[in-house]
This record gives C-alpha cells, structure tokens and sequence, in this order.
C-alpha cells in the first residue's frame, strides 16, 4: 500500500486515515488532502505552506496560555 500523497509505502502500523476514508503514511500527508494544490507547486511547496500553517496555529495558542 502506498501513500496517495507522496506514493511512500505505507506502515500498517502507523497509518493516519484522512477524512475521505484513504490511508496516509503520515500525519502531514493525511492533512494535505484537504489543500487544494495550486497550479505549479511542487509537493516540497505544498508541505513548507502546511508546516507554516501549524506552526502559525501553535504560535496563536502559545499566546493563548501566555496571557
């Protein structure tokens, strides 16, 4: 089995099923196929955008507790 994203083989063990039912070798890879991929982005872009994402995510609730 291999993931639909990035076409790596799958661990059964450590599979992340995504919201469409289809299996993902990791957690990044289940999250991006809810992104829409823009016309002549490379995966690299597609995974750099979902890191900033997260880490824009953490950062807002780091002030969150913060405060």
């Amino acid at each position: 089995m291999h993931c639909p994203v990035c076409d790596q083989a799958i661990d059964e063990d450590k599979a992340w099923k995504g919201t469409a039912d289809r299996f993902y070798c990791s957690e990044f890879c289940a999250d991006s196929e809810s992104v829409v991929p823009l016309p002549n982005t490379s995966l690299r872009e597609r995974f750099d955008r979902q890191c900033m994402r997260r880490l824009e995510r953490l950062v807002a609730l780091r002030k969150q507790y913060a405060a």
